[in-house]
């Protein structure tokens, strides 16, 4: 799970607490839209089948699986793995809610403690852009822990709405030259990128097949899905917070709102609350 948060000394007074709820609020329904989306290019799932939900998280990639399952009518196993032991409490009692068939360990990506040849499939949802290394020692463990003709799913954004909008609000409440949040992503953009990370991982080119799809997610109310979103992001440059972005805190808010309906996809709906379309990079890889 990544909480996009940096190491940080000054954090705004008005900036809300990381948390893994706080993570859910505002990515919503996405992840899990994004996961169930990803598990449309597998066919079929073979009873019996045992998964890794590698950096699970708060379980959005797990609740995909099980309702893959239940549509198949297989019996499936999921052993979910993450480092965020906050996240994992929340994963775990997510679980036990839904009578899920998994289970929840603290376990790197980079460096699983299974043994070779334990996993039938795999999924890394919205994981392999957050990891070091670009994700090629994930890939490696990934392959590795899957049983020959085993199958990875794994994902990456080739269009997020919410980027431009934080940049925009950086540019307009920060000096020239700070640096910009989530700089770099957008190499992750194009389907290529992933699938030479996936082929350094150990994949051969021929078993990598990757495809595009839209994710809609609904958000809370604007104002409140702003906040959360610079809130979570705003400090995760080079160089953190400035203590300037205290007072023009106001500005950067509403920079990203007035930014965000200028975006692709975007909907309002009641209530105050608003749908955004993500694009993702579907990769169904095959051991």
């Amino acid at each position: 799970m990544d909480m996009l948060g940096g190491e940080v000394k000054f954090v705004p007074k008005q900036a809300l607490s990381p948390t893994p709820q706080l993570y859910d609020e505002l990515v919503s329904d996405c992840m899990e839209n994004l996961a169930k989306m990803s598990l449309t290019h597998v066919a079929s799932l073979p009873d019996g089948a045992l998964f890794n939900d590698n950096g699970c998280g708060t379980g959005a990639g797990s609740a995909a699986i099980v309702a893959k399952a239940s549509e198949l009518s297989a019996n499936v196993s999921i052993m979910g793995t993450d480092i965020n032991d906050e996240a994992l409490k929340v994963y775990r009692q997510r679980a036990a809610d839904g009578n899920w068939s998994a289970e929840a360990s603290h376990m790197d990506s980079n460096a699983l403690c299974f043994p070779d040849c334990t996993f039938t499939h795999i999924i890394g949802n919205a994981l392999i852009f957050v990891v070091p290394n670009d994700g090629v020692d994930v890939m490696k463990e990934m392959y590795r822990t899957l049983k020959p003709s085993g199958v990875a799913i794994i994902n990456s954004w080739a269009y997020v709405p919410n980027i431009s909008p934080l940049e925009a609000a950086a540019k307009a409440t920060r000096p020239v030259g700070t640096p910009l949040p989530r700089a770099g992503v957008e190499r992750w953009e194009q389907g290529d990128f992933l699938r030479s990370i996936i082929e350094q991982g150990g994949f051969s080119t021929d078993n990598v097949k990757i495809t595009k799809g839209d994710v809609q997610i609904t958000t809370s109310e604007i104002n409140r899905y702003a906040t959360m979103l610079w809130s979570f992001m705003g400090g995760t440059t080079a160089v953190g917070w400035l203590r300037t972005d205290e007072e023009n805190w106001d500005k950067a808010i509403e920079t990203i709102k007035q930014e965000l309906k200028k975006t692709d996809g975007y909907k309002e709906l009641g209530g105050g609350k608003i749908s955004l379309k993500f694009v993702a990079n579907i990769a169904i890889a095959t051991k």
